[in-house]
């Protein structure tokens, strides 16, 4: 199972350097830099954080901790948003 699934109302688009994600509820788009749209691609085909760093580290060039944090920053902002599984009653 994927370390992050996104809930079903958020469509991912990465077609570009630059991914956006459509929240169908409220019919808004949120942008990702580059950064965090290889974040969320690895996240969606991998099974742990250490897999996603691990790929992440293949493709940019920054530390473990750099990753990790810059993850957790990504899937507190997705959370936040509710564009996570599981997250839908959990609106902040």
């Amino acid at each position: 199972m994927p370390l992050v699934r996104l809930a079903e109302h958020a469509v991912f688009d990465d077609t570009d350097d630059a991914g956006v994600i459509l929240d169908t509820r409220e019919g808004v788009y949120l942008t990702l830099n580059s950064t965090a749209t290889l974040m969320l691609r690895e996240a969606l085909r991998r099974d742990t954080l250490d897999e996603v760093v691990h790929h992440l580290g293949e493709q940019i060039d920054a530390t473990t901790e750099t990753l990790e944090s810059g993850f957790a920053r990504l899937t507190r902002q997705l959370r936040e948003r509710t564009l996570l599984a599981g997250e839908e009653g959990n609106r902040t």
